[in-house]
């Protein structure tokens, strides 16, 4: 489900929500995926325009969740999940870089995640994106999450997530 992409929240193996505001309290491993960013990396530039297009459809993905709007969430996946009425943390897609795939295009997204406590998450996005008759829309969605909880894409190993 795409709100609850970041289990817990900082939870596994560090301090709650409403603890720790000072991150040398925080103790969780950084997941990083320097093999796979570099994979990525090589991979063809996207245009500026395809570029562009990419960063609307992405920022409209932080705006449909935080208002619980499925309306607007149907205008980022071409099939959009359910939205769930709990409330969620507030969702901002930063460092969006967009390259050529075979399958049309790949984003990798930094996803920050603010609950209402103040306490902060981070995940790696990796969305492989469709050209459809309404505009570029995301087909396939991985979330690796930055800090806590298992790896989700193994550094450099198996399949790419946008192949």
């Amino acid at each position: 489900m795409t709100t609850d992409h970041i289990a817990g929240h900082l939870r596994p193996g560090g301090s709650p929500p409403g603890g720790v505001r000072d991150s040398a309290g925080v103790r969780v491993e950084q997941h990083r995926l320097p093999a796979t960013y570099a994979a990525f990396a090589a991979l063809p530039a996207a245009t500026a325009d395809e570029t562009a297009a990419v960063a609307q459809v992405l920022a409209r993905f932080g705006h449909a969740i935080d208002n619980a709007d499925q309306e607007l969430l149907a205008q980022v996946f071409v099939d959009p999940p359910a939205l769930e009425p709990a409330t969620s943390p507030s969702h901002h897609v930063v460092n969006t870089e967009v390259k050529r795939v075979p399958a049309g295009l790949a984003a990798w997204s930094r996803l920050v995640t603010i609950a209402g406590d103040g306490s902060v998450a981070s995940a790696d996005v990796l969305d492989v994106l469709a050209e459809t008759p309404a505009g570029w829309r995301v087909a396939r969605r991985t979330v690796h999450p930055r800090h806590g909880g298992p790896a989700v894409i193994g550094d450099g190993d198996g399949e790419a997530p946008w192949a």
